[in-house]
């Protein structure tokens, strides 16, 4: 009895068997692309790919009137003396911090070394979340 896992590797094979596999293998690479194109090209796909152009479109809209209309008569409102995207907390100050003074600008802390908390870039992230951006 031959052992099944000697393999003759000197034995070409038949002609017609290599035809049989590459004919079986072009049918199925058939079948695949005439389904991708079924898919492609069913009533689903195209609303999907309309809703996400109006999304991209909305996230636009809602950013921009989070950060050029409600940020700035907020800044107002609130006694910052700052633009919001540039409040922050100091919770460890660098070799440089003055008592007095503090840091004017988040850029200065940083440059500092100081250890911060930027929350200002936050906000417009989540107002932009209430309003009901998708981003």
């Amino acid at each position: 009895m031959p052992n099944p896992w000697d393999f003759n590797e000197e034995a070409p094979a038949p002609e017609e068997e290599r035809r049989t596999l590459l004919r079986e293998g072009e049918k199925k690479a058939q079948r695949i692309f005439s389904g991708f194109i079924d898919f492609a090209f069913s009533g689903n796909i195209l609303q999907i790919a309309f809703g996400l152009i109006l999304a991209t479109a909305f996230t636009g809209l809602t950013t921009s009137l989070v950060t050029d209309i409600l940020l700035p008569p907020l800044s107002v409102i609130l006694p910052l003396r700052r633009n919001m995207n540039e409040k922050f907390a100091v919770l460890r100050p660098g070799p440089n911090y003055n008592d007095a003074d503090g840091y004017n600008t988040l850029e200065q802390a940083q440059n500092d070394g100081a250890i911060v908390l930027a929350y200002g870039y936050g906000e417009p992230s989540a107002l932009s979340r209430f309003s009901g951006s998708p981003n």
